[in-house]
């Protein structure tokens, strides 16, 4: 029987305290705070979209007033982006920029930006190697094969059909030139009998026919 023992689970490389509590830093997300009213979510897209590729940037607002058009800001907000690097990158923007005349904050999060993103699924693999990208590679090599599989039966197909046709013609101009041959042979015989009735009714200059010698008529 294994010893009761439960492993001992590693310590996250970066812990978020809020509160009493230490939390695990999200290696995707970064916290963006020091946010004026006015700042939308697209402009903290497009200034850390120099960082790297972004999954997803948002601002926190106050969901009382969301029935009354676009609700106050509660100027702090979530930034997620697709590879690691770019979380060290968005760090080091930290009261370097500013938006609206203040200057934007940046630290870690333990939160996702993006709430329907189940955890394990974000991207870990580089682009092109996860597995999603090799099963449509091997979609479309399946594909191209069989592409490739109906192209060759439809050329053997024409192939076959161009053959038949060919044997067909072939056969059709034998008969012709066997029926041409047997009627040039016929005209031949024909010939042949006329000129054998000629030499037959041939006959000398110097040999005079001979009178036919009526019967007398009976009485």
């Amino acid at each position: 029987k294994p010893p009761n023992i439960w492993p001992i689970k590693p310590k996250p490389e970066h812990t978020i305290r809020v509160g009493k509590l230490d939390y695990p830093a999200h290696p995707y997300t970064v916290h963006v705070s020091n946010l004026s009213k006015q700042t939308q979510d697209m402009e903290l897209y497009e200034l850390f979209k120099q960082c790297g590729a972004i999954v997803h940037a948002r601002i926190f607002r106050d969901k009382q007033k969301m029935g009354h058009g676009i609700p106050d800001s509660k100027g702090a907000g979530l930034i997620q982006f697709e590879e690691r690097e770019a979380v060290e990158e968005a760090l080091k923007l930290s009261g370097e920029f500013g938006l609206h005349e203040k200057l934007v904050v940046v630290g870690r999060s333990h939160q996702s930006a993006v709430g329907i993103v189940p955890p394990g699924m974000h991207r870990v693999n580089p682009v092109g190697k996860g597995k999603n990208t090799k099963r449509n590679m091997k979609r479309k090599e399946r594909r191209l094969t069989e592409q490739k599989e109906t192209e060759t039966i439809s050329k053997g197909t024409a192939d076959s059909s161009a053959t038949t046709t060919t044997n067909t013609a072939a056969n059709t101009n034998t008969a012709a030139n066997a029926i041409q041959d047997g009627k040039e042979g016929d005209t031949k015989t024909e010939e042949k009998k006329a000129s054998r009735s000629n030499i037959l009714a041939f006959q000398p200059r110097s040999v005079g026919r001979k009178q036919r010698i009526k019967a007398p008529a009976k009485k």
